[in-house]
């Protein structure tokens, strides 16, 4: 996998803190917009792939670049400070050879 960027995860322990976690990525950014009945609904906003090894899960957060901001308190110091996108889907890729492997994540 060939990597255009470094990413920063701020990934949910189980007793509920968040670890900073830095990995290189394929970040595109993407823009779509879905119409409902009852108006426009947001979409996710990029798509980023990581090595196999990435620790990410649904509902973490994600943004372009290495970031060193600690979540000390409140995930809102994070969201204020930074803008992360959280993450949506997570989807591991372990087919092909090595240099194909990659975990596929998409975050609005």
């Amino acid at each position: 996998m060939r990597y255009n960027a470094v990413c920063t995860v701020w990934h949910k322990q189980p007793d509920g803190a968040f670890v900073t976690l830095h990995y290189p990525c394929w970040w595109q950014d993407t823009e779509a917009e879905n119409i409902a009945k009852t108006g426009k609904t947001d979409v996710d906003t990029a798509k980023i792939h990581l090595p196999l090894s990435a620790e990410v899960d649904k509902s973490d957060y994600i943004a372009k670049g290495s970031i060193d901001f600690e979540v000390t308190d409140s995930i809102t110091d994070l969201l204020k400070a930074v803008k992360p996108l959280k993450v949506s889907t997570v989807s591991r890729k372990d087919y092909g050879s090595e240099h194909m492997q990659h975990t596929e994540v998409t975050a609005k």
